[in-house]
């Protein structure tokens, strides 16, 4: 009850109370100021207690407080002492915990930090090594032993700058403008830069120039260059490189994996399961013979190489000269088979003799039992010659007729006329070396031709067709889920089209030029179509209209509208017929269309058929045929409508003005004038009267707080000259009440719902003073000199002595 005569005691003052006077608190520092004592268990703790001040004083808890506004407490976990609104400080007992307020200038002292601020513009702070600077919205800086900071960062980012202190490396980061940044490295100087969007600077791992289409990047595990059509990347911890000159030379390696090629002219391609070699390089070396000593489980072997014109002829060989003490590991012998990679060769071998002609286009290998031969592009074809009966190899030594066939198995060789291959899912034909070939497959019922293979390629099957000639142009048709795709790409364009039932789309890109072509065609939205000549040109054109970009300063779009023209006797309905409208032209800085015309970034203007608005040089007006808006930085803000008018300035704090066609809402100046709103009206000229009428309470205050009434549903309260003549308050749902005439000097009245305790007396109980308590609790005493109590027990005492 004290707490709330004084609320309404200073409700004139609520208006007046600063922001941030609410003090920094620790829950736990603050429950102990919490409890509650009253009654009999006041009267032990309380040695004065009166409407001007309350002295307690018992074990461990000394607290002052006087007229509302002066608290002290000395409590066992923190002193505290406050002059309310003005002043606040509280200081832990057991720990470095300080906070202090003096209006709105507050220290924080916790533990080895200590934080002040002038709220809520400026703040500044230390701890063990960090201390900070912030001014909002201007300015900020932070700095520890490793690190500083420094920045005006909202309006707009105009600077800001890191500073950092690893051991004897120091690292400078700025940002300016947002456009451009810097960091700089102690030991490394310029370490990375960028100025958007032109270019992007890393000193140990990337250079990325978008105007040049130039990218580096380097770390310790991974480079990577890319410019234009040249592009290098070499992962060391995968082990993988590739370098591409597009289209023209490609080389791969990866583990298990290398690919070489120089189009149209070689192509050298192996893995774990296949393997591939032409070569058409004339001018490498004419000829060359190589011997070498190779050793093998004890064996010492004797290996020979010769070739001319970089294997137009080649020929391989390995004698054994020396055996070891090892015995020669044994081969198990196998049934003649296609191999797409040899499962042989000359190192694990203890004879060989190989040979190649046209570069590796056709090649007979024999090692130890075992035998290879290839024309490509058709597999290896290999056999032991525990199981030759069905193969024949004419001249033995070196074949110029190869043929085998079995049951399920056919190879046959004619070299250079004719190769055949075949199996129970497949049937390949090679004529004249690789200048022509045939290919069936039972999968799909697939249909293939090759022409000067790989290069030159036909092809068709039940899911999939098309055709190539590498390295100038390919075409695909297939289908994937439920989508029909045709792709067409050459060295520099790309062809794509997707078709569905509803809807299909058309891609074309021509590189480097980056012309663009889209076109789609939808059963509901229409056609449309975009050309994009980047960055000169720039049209889309659709059903609804078309849409123009040059040079991205110069936009206009034209489209459609639907405009009623006239019945048609012979059709028996009516016809529209469209009318092209411009819908938006831009030759910047201007801006137009059919209902806006701005200056960017000065003016902004948009109008209909019912209104208009504009935002020119810090004013935005907005009128219609019901009424009009406007507002210059809030200063002056206006608003009509068909069923209000009102005029305000700074939100309504310094004046505001709203009026129905029947009656005034709103009339204020500051915080005097009249205020009605759907469920409450204020009329508010204090300090002269101020009344509140709602429709559960309502309120009445007049003149300078000599009288002040208010009555709820929960509460009544009345008080009479701020409530220094006369002070009540009840509640209505337990029925407590306080009374106070004159402050409680004439007399006071309370009552507290625990206990059924209640308190009558005379300034402040010096004169008298009668209390009672449900428990059997009384107490009376006149001039706290005379005194008569009755203890819960039943004792009566007089002044203090039982009787």
């Amino acid at each position: 009850m004290f707490i709330k005569f004084f609320r309404y005691s200073l409700i004139f003052l609520f208006f007046s109370i600063p922001i941030g006077i609410f003090p920094k608190t620790w829950p736990d520092l603050e429950a102990e100021k919490e409890i509650k004592v009253y009654g009999s268990e006041r009267s032990a703790k309380f040695t004065s207690s009166n409407i001007l001040y309350d002295i307690e004083n018992w074990t461990n808890h000394y607290s002052v407080r006087a007229l509302g506004f002066y608290r002290y407490y000395d409590y066992p976990k923190a002193k505290t002492k406050s002059i309310f609104p003005f002043y606040y400080h509280i200081q832990s007992k057991s720990d470095n915990r300080e906070y202090k307020r003096i209006l709105n200038v507050n220290v924080t002292k916790e533990k080895e930090a200590v934080y002040h601020s002038f709220y809520p513009f400026v703040f500044w702070g230390m701890d063990k090594n960090e201390s900070y600077v912030t001014t909002i919205p201007f300015f900020f800086s932070s700095s520890n032993d490793t690190n500083s900071k420094l920045g005006f960062p909202v309006i707009p980012l105009l600077y800001y700058h890191n500073r950092e202190t690893f051991g004897e490396n120091r690292n400078y980061y700025l940002r300016f403008l947002t456009l451009m940044h810097f960091e700089l490295d102690g030991n490394q100087g310029l370490h990375k830069f960028s100025f958007f969007p032109l270019v992007y600077y890393s000193k140990n791992n990337y250079l990325f120039l978008p105007p040049l289409l130039y990218f580096q990047n380097q770390n310790s595990n991974e480079n990577e260059y890319w410019m234009g059509p040249f592009y290098y990347s070499n992962n060391k911890a995968k082990a993988e490189s590739l370098l591409v000159a597009f289209p023209v030379f490609g080389r791969y390696r990866k583990p298990g994996i290398e690919l070489d090629f120089i189009f149209p002219i070689y192509l050298n391609y192996a893995n774990d399961e296949e393997d591939y070699h032409i070569n058409l390089l004339w001018y490498t070396k004419t000829n060359s013979a190589n011997v070498n000593v190779a050793t093998n489980d004890g064996n010492v072997y004797v290996d020979f190489d010769f070739g001319i014109l970089y294997n137009l002829f080649g020929y391989s060989q390995r004698t054994k000269i020396l055996k070891g003490s090892l015995e020669p590991k044994s081969k198990d012998s196998s049934e003649p088979k296609l191999v797409k990679k040899r499962e042989f060769n000359r190192e694990n071998s203890n004879s060989f003799i190989g040979y190649n002609l046209l570069f590796g286009i056709f090649s007979y290998e024999r090692a130890d039992t075992k035998r290879h031969i290839r024309l490509l592009p058709l597999a290896w074809f290999t056999w032991d010659e525990a199981s030759t009966d069905n193969v024949v190899l004419l001249p033995p030594f070196f074949p110029i007729w190869f043929s085998y066939q079995s049951d399920d198995l056919e190879y046959k060789v004619l070299f250079p006329l004719y190769g055949k291959q075949k199996d129970k899912d497949s049937e390949f034909r090679v004529y004249l070396l690789n200048f022509y070939l045939t290919e069936e497959k039972k999968e799909n019922n697939r249909n293939e031709q090759s022409y000067f293979w790989p290069f030159v390629n036909i092809y068709k099957s039940d899911i999939d067709s098309g055709h190539r000639i590498l390295p100038f142009y390919i075409h695909r048709n297939f289908e994937k889920d439920k989508k029909h795709y045709h792709n067409t790409f050459t060295l520099l364009s790309s062809y794509r089209k997707t078709m569905i039932p509803s809807y299909s789309e058309t891609e074309f890109l021509f590189w480097p030029l980056w012309i663009s072509y889209d076109e789609k065609k939808s059963q509901y939205s229409g056609e449309e179509k975009t050309v994009w000549i980047t960055p000169f040109f720039y049209r889309n054109m659709r059903e609804g209209g078309a849409r123009t970009n040059l040079l991205w300063f110069i936009d206009w779009e034209w489209y459609k509208d639907q405009d009623l023209s006239e019945y048609s006797k012979t059709q028996k309905r009516i016809q529209y017929y469209p009318q092209e409208k411009l819908s938006h032209l831009l030759i910047f800085p201007f801006y137009k269309t059919t209902s806006s015309f701005s200056i960017i970034p000065i003016s902004f203007n948009d109008w209909d058929n019912d209104g208009y608005k504009t935002f020119t040089l810090l004013n935005y007006f907005k009128w219609n045929r019901t009424g009009h808006y406007y507002n210059f930085l809030y200063l002056i803000e206006s608003e009509n409508t068909e069923s209000d008018y009102q005029i305000q300035s700074l939100g309504g704090l310094l004046g505001n003005f709203n009026i129905e066609p029947a009656q005034i809402n709103r009339l204020t100046f500051l915080w005097l004038g009249y205020d009605k709103k759907s469920y409450k009206t204020i009329y508010n000229f204090f300090p002269i009267i101020r009344t509140t009428d709602a429709e559960n309470e309502k309120s009445r205050l007049y003149g300078p707080l000599i009288y002040y009434s208010f009555d709820s549903l929960d509460e009544k309260t009345e008080l009479m000259f701020a409530g220094i003549g006369y002070y009540h308050n009840r509640t209505k749902s337990d029925n407590q009440y306080s009374t106070y005439v004159l402050l409680g000097a004439f007399y006071q009245e309370k009552t507290e719902i625990e206990r059924g305790y209640v308190k009558r007396g005379s300034l402040w109980g010096w004169l008298w003073e009668y209390q009672t308590e449900e428990n059997g609790y009384e107490k009376f005493s006149i001039l706290k000199l005379f005194s008569y109590s009755k203890e819960t027990d039943g004792t009566k005492k007089i002044m203090g002595i039982s009787i």
